[in-house]
């Protein structure tokens, strides 16, 4: 049977790991009475498309579509620079 096989359970519990760490990352958030800000989305980014790529990959289904999607995604998380940044900057050449 296909559940006997051990790409099935991997493939599973790689699934299985988005929802829940979107969920405890936005719970974590709202808990501490903050807002999801960029470092959150670069985390997501990155915590929910290494087990797409797992599993699109194990299942042999990895296109370069789906690569080229991933991979813009990534790109855009992680391009972003941070406001906080930018204003530390802008005070340092004021001075």
């Amino acid at each position: 049977m296909f559940w006997e096989s051990g790409p099935f359970w991997l493939s599973a519990i790689l699934a299985s790991s988005v929802p829940i760490v979107l969920f405890l990352g936005l719970q974590n958030r709202t808990a501490l009475g903050r807002s999801p800000g960029w470092q959150f989305i670069r985390f997501s980014v990155l915590s929910i498309s290494i087990p797409i790529i797992a599993v699109l990959a194990l299942n042999d289904a990895l296109s370069g579509a789906a690569v080229a999607l991933i991979g813009g995604a990534m790109a855009y998380a992680f391009n972003k620079k941070d406001e906080k940044d930018e204003k530390d900057k802008k005070n340092e050449e004021d001075k």
